[in-house]
């Protein structure tokens, strides 16, 4: 399932997560060919891996004042983690500002 699409692409597969980027340049020639794209790039990491990554990162977020900012931008790209957003973004709005 896609999370963002666009110049960055991000989905999963149930096991891994997917990045991959428009301006990415690792002569990743699979998505080259696909995207026709000559600088396009990605990776696969273990999903647990990013799961892991976004629970901390959201925590600097919020910390640093910045997550009803990035939870606003996220809400626009209305894929399948969006609705999930979507449901939750009261909580975690109210989160944000008793941090």
């Amino acid at each position: 399932m896609a999370y963002i699409k666009g110049a960055a692409y991000i989905w999963s597969d149930g096991e891994n997560l997917h990045l991959w980027s428009e301006t990415g340049l690792d002569d990743w020639q699979a998505m080259e060919a696909y995207s026709g794209k000559p600088n396009a790039s990605g990776v696969q990491i273990p999903e647990r891996a990013a799961d892991e990554f976004v629970v901390m990162r959201f925590a600097e977020l919020v910390k640093l004042g910045l997550a009803q900012e990035a939870i606003e931008r996220a809400l626009t790209h209305g894929n399948f983690g969006g609705t999930a957003l979507a449901e939750l973004a009261p909580t975690l709005r109210t989160l944000h500002s008793g941090a």
